[in-house]
C-alpha cells in the first residue's frame, strides 16, 4: 500500500481523525469562513482555502487525497458518498489503497467501521474536493459526501485539513515550508492559537545580558 505508506511515513503512523494541529505540534491552523448566510460563510472559506491550498501544492499537477468515512453497519452507505463525489466530479481512481479500522465502542463514534480510501486527483480537481470538505456541517448543500478529506503533498511532506467551512490545520515534516506558509497566510491564522504558532515560527528574541 505505496499511499497508506506515504500517509504513515508524514504521521509516524499515527491516527489523525482528530485535530492535527492539536495533534501534531509545530503546524498552523487558519480561520476560514466569514459572512452572516452559510453559503457566503462556504464561498468565503473556499476561497480561503483554495488559495492557501495553491501555496502547498504549486508543485505538481496531481494532490494525493485521503478520504476517511465512518460507517455504523455496512460499507454499502458509502454509496451515498461515491454518489457525492461523481457529483462534485471526483472519480476514485483505480491505483488507490483501501484500508480499515474498526471502531470500539469507547470510540466517540460508537462501534463501526472507520474506511479509508487513498489516490490521486488532478490538481485541478482540488477546489472540487475543497467544496465537499467545507460543506460537511451544511446538509443542505451538495455535493456533500460527508467524509474527512485530507490533502498530502508527500515532496513538501506537509498534510492539509479542510475540517469544515471554519477552519484549516496544516502540519508538515519541513518546518521551512510552513515557516514560508506562515508568513505569507499570516493574517488568516486563527487567533485563538497565534500564540502557539507564534512560539514555534516567531520566537521572541531576548535581549542581551549586560
Amino acid at each position: 500500500m505505496k499511499f497508506k505508506s506515504i500517509i504513515d511515513g508524514l504521521t509516524e503512523g499515527g491516527s489523525y481523525r482528530h485535530a492535527l494541529f492539536y495533534n501534531f505540534p509545530g503546524g498552523l491552523r487558519f480561520e476560514l469562513s466569514e459572512g452572516e448566510s452559510p453559503l457566503d460563510q462556504v464561498l468565503t472559506a473556499l476561497r480561503k482555502a483554495t488559495e492557501i491550498c495553491n501555496d502547498v501544492f504549486n508543485d505538481g499537477d496531481s494532490v494525493l487525497v485521503h478520504l476517511q468515512r465512518f460507517v455504523f453497519s455496512t460499507r454499502f452507505e458509502l454509496r451515498r458518498s461515491i454518489r457525492e463525489l461523481a457529483m462534485a466530479g471526483i472519480s476514485i481512481a483505480k491505483d488507490r489503497d483501501v484500508w480499515y479500522e474498526k471502531v470500539e465502542e469507547s470510540d466517540d463514534f460508537g462501534e463501526g467501521l472507520w474506511i479509508n480510501c487513498a489516490f490521486k486527483v488532478p490538481a485541478a480537481k482540488l477546489q472540487n474536493l475543497l467544496w465537499c470538505a467545507l460543506v460537511t456541517d451544511f446538509s443542505s448543500m451538495h455535493p456533500n459526501p460527508h467524509c474527512l478529506i485530507y490533502f498530502v503533498n508527500p515532496a513538501s511532506a506537509i498534510i492539509v485539513h479542510p475540517y469544515d467551512d471554519r477552519g484549516m490545520d496544516v502540519i508538515g515534516r519541513k518546518p521551512a515550508v510552513l515557516e514560508a506558509l506562515y508568513k505569507k497566510r499570516n493574517h488568516w491564522l486563527l487567533d485563538y492559537d497565534r500564540e502557539a504558532m507564534e512560539q514555534t515560527f516567531a520566537p521572541k528574541k531576548t535581549g542581551a545580558s549586560l
